[in-house]
Formats: structure tokens, C-alpha cells, sequence
């Protein structure tokens, strides 16, 4: 026998395959080998529970400590959660904010997916991000009785997820900024490859010239109240006396918010990078 191969795609994706000959083993999975601990995803600090989950099937052994010196990560996908992102909203900045559109091109799938790719022509130059909404995606039937089965039906709601495929070592190593694609240096790898590819694709608002004082301090109240007309106007009736005439007070802020034009676009871009700044992402398979 010269190899030997286990696959399963149900409840979550496991593959062992054992090359006698070359005296290699390869393993894939992805992060639902989590089970109830799904949310976590893959990092340095759930690698071992992965492995011990195998273990637990009874069918093989392997060895964890060995595994986790010496394994090499030929693929993996970069994932990140942010809350509370407007999918249309996003989509439709990022259509129309490209930095190149020789370079990138942006489309939305039959199924709402969002996907960001790199125009190239050869496998290791590719880049490709995902983003879509990993609730909606959790309720869908493929995904229903996993969810169930593991208590974590609504563990993600609300939130937008984002995904970088790496697909050869020499693109892990370039994303990640390490050396050696051994499954300790990936998996403590300091980058932040999402946040950077998003810096190269995507293009920040332009904002139009603030010359005087009086419209740089509405510009701080709008930007304060995610350029929110009632939440200003809210605010306005905290800071003024009663009989004060409010619609005259709101003037300067819609003049101001009709005058910029793009400040929604400011609001999910800025919202956008801020969330990916905030966020360590492990890596979400291997």
C-alpha cells in the first residue's frame, strides 16, 4: 500500500492523507473542527484543541507535539469577524473605490458574497479576499445543523466576515511577513495581511477643503455622531437652552454634511479600518 486517505466534509471538513513512500502526511481541516468553540477560529491559542478533536475520532494518532514543531502550512485562510457592517453599504463603497481597476476587480455573487481579486495571470501572485455575511451564512442549511448540534446558532449575528485565501507557501510567507511557513510561525505571525491588502484596493473618501473654523468644528460634531442628522440634533437640544430655534442650529450641520456629500462613505471606510486595526487574525484553515 502506498498511501492511505480519510476524507469527511460532514460536519466539518477533515482530510488525512498518508504518502508511505514519500513518508509524508498531509491534513486539512477548517475551523468548524472547533465545534462549539467555532467562534474562536484557528490561532495559536485553539491549534492543539484541533488536534486533540482528531485524536478523539479514534481513527488515527497523532502525534500534537510533533505536529506543532515541525508541520509546514502550505495553505491557509486568513479570517477575520467584524460586527455590525452593512453589507449593500460596504459592497457598494468598495465597487466604486478601487484603487485601480486595471489591477483589482470587485463582484457580488448570486449569493450576496463580496470578492476581491488581484488581476494576475499566474497562481502565486494571486490574491483574493471574501466577504459576506457569516449569520446569514450560518442559517443556511449546509450550516443549520452544525450550528444546532453545537449550541452556536446565533453566536454570529450581526457579524461580517473576511477572508484571505493563501494558496502556496510563497504567498504565506509574503502575506505574513515571516520566513518559514513551520505552523508555530504562522500561527504567531505579528502581520496584519487583511488590513494591508485593503490598504492597496481600497481608496479613502475624498474630502473637499475646509477653509474656515466654523465648518471644521460642524465637520467634528457630524464625524462624532457617525454623520447622523437626528443624533446631532439630539445632541444640539442637550446644549441649548428651551425656545432655542433648533431647525436654525441644524442649519450649519446639513450645509456642512450637503457640502462634504461623501461622509457615509467616510463613515464605512473609516469604521472599516478601524475594525481590522482592532483585530488579531488567526489563521482560519489548514
Amino acid at each position: 500500500m502506498a498511501s492511505m486517505k480519510f476524507y469527511q466534509d460532514i460536519p466539518y471538513l477533515l482530510m488525512i492523507k498518508i504518502d508511505f513512500e514519500c513518508s509524508e502526511a498531509v491534513i486539512e481541516f477548517t475551523g468548524k473542527i472547533l465545534k462549539s468553540e467555532y467562534k474562536k477560529l484557528i490561532s495559536a491559542e485553539t491549534i492543539r484543541q484541533c488536534f486533540d478533536n482528531i485524536n478523539e475520532m479514534g481513527f488515527c494518532r497523532i502525534d500534537v507535539e510533533e505536529i506543532l514543531s515541525n508541520a509546514q502550512v502550505v495553505k491557509c485562510d486568513v479570517t477575520m469577524d467584524i460586527p455590525d457592517l452593512d453589507m449593500a453599504n460596504l459592497a457598494s463603497y468598495i465597487s466604486a473605490n478601487l484603487t485601480s481597476y486595471k489591477q483589482y476587480q470587485c463582484k457580488t455573487l448570486r449569493n450576496g458574497n463580496l470578492i476581491i481579486e488581484k488581476n494576475v495571470t499566474t497562481r502565486k501572485l494571486m490574491k483574493r479576499i471574501t466577504i459576506y455575511d457569516k449569520g446569514k451564512e450560518m442559517k443556511r442549511s449546509a450550516n443549520l445543523k452544525f450550528a444546532q448540534d453545537y449550541g452556536i446558532e446565533d453566536e454570529f449575528n450581526g457579524l461580517c466576515r473576511i477572508e484571505m485565501n493563501l494558496n502556496t507557501k510563497e504567498q504565506i510567507r509574503s502575506a505574513l511577513g515571516i520566513c518559514d511557513t513551520r505552523l508555530r510561525d504562522v500561527l504567531t505571525a505579528s502581520a496584519n495581511p487583511i488590513l494591508d491588502y485593503m490598504k492597496e484596493v481600497i481608496s479613502p473618501p475624498e474630502h473637499k477643503q475646509i477653509s474656515d473654523k466654523k465648518t471644521y468644528l460642524a465637520m467634528l460634531v457630524l464625524r462624532d455622531n457617525d454623520y447622523d442628522l437626528a443624533k446631532v440634533e439630539a445632541k444640539m437640544r442637550e446644549f441649548h437652552p428651551r425656545g432655542t430655534s433648533i431647525n436654525k442650529v441644524m442649519e450649519t450641520y446639513k450645509s456642512v454634511l450637503a457640502q462634504v456629500g461623501n461622509s457615509s462613505s467616510d463613515s464605512i471606510y473609516s469604521k472599516l479600518m478601524e475594525s481590522m486595526s482592532c483585530i488579531k487574525s488567526p489563521d482560519d484553515a489548514f
